[in-house]
């Protein structure tokens, strides 16, 4: 991967003040992000990004006030939200199978698992920032394509609407 200009990125960070987070915002300051936003409380972040304009955020799964994984489903359906197709990456410490499944439905773009890696979080925040995937949006899930890769073209009733990266939509009607 090529070396990327991230110093116009603004990064919303939540989670406690852990080893974790202090290596993630290290590593995003060491990257040339030079607006990291970090907070500790859910409500506080949900607030956030009703006020201000991010391009990503990382989340630990330990966040205060995160039950599960609440966050993701808030900051895509809850209204006022400026950005609800913000790529959204979840912190793990011990992601299995399930959890990774779980992240993925409700709408997180990303799973990374500790210890991070400066590599990995960077290739996954130059993709999401600069080729990122189409948005499904249906009754039950909004959120990222999960689909990784290709697949055949499906043939049928399509219940589901995929949505352009800066498209408005009014998620109400959903």
């Amino acid at each position: 991967m090529e070396r990327s200009d991230f110093s116009s990125l603004r990064v919303l960070v939540l989670g406690g003040k852990t080893h974790t987070i202090g290596i993630l915002r290290s590593i995003l300051s060491n990257a040339g992000v030079t607006k990291i936003i970090h907070v500790e409380q859910t409500a506080r972040a949900l607030d956030l990004l009703g006020m201000e304009h991010f391009s990503a955020v990382f989340c630990d799964q330990n966040a205060e006030g995160m039950d599960g994984m609440s966050f993701p489903v808030a900051a895509r359906r809850a209204k006022g939200m400026l950005n609800p197709m913000i790529p959204i990456f979840a912190l793990q410490e011990r992601a299995r199978r399930r959890d990774v499944e779980q992240a993925r439905d409700v709408g997180v773009t990303d799973v990374l698992t500790t210890p991070i890696s400066p590599r990995t979080i960077m290739s996954k925040l130059h993709a999401a920032t600069t080729a990122p995937r189409p948005f499904i949006v249906a009754s039950e899930f909004f959120g990222p394509d999960r689909r990784a890769r290709a697949r055949a073209p499906w043939h049928g009733d399509d219940r589901r609407t995929r949505v352009a990266k800066k498209q408005k939509m009014d998620f109400t009607q959903v």
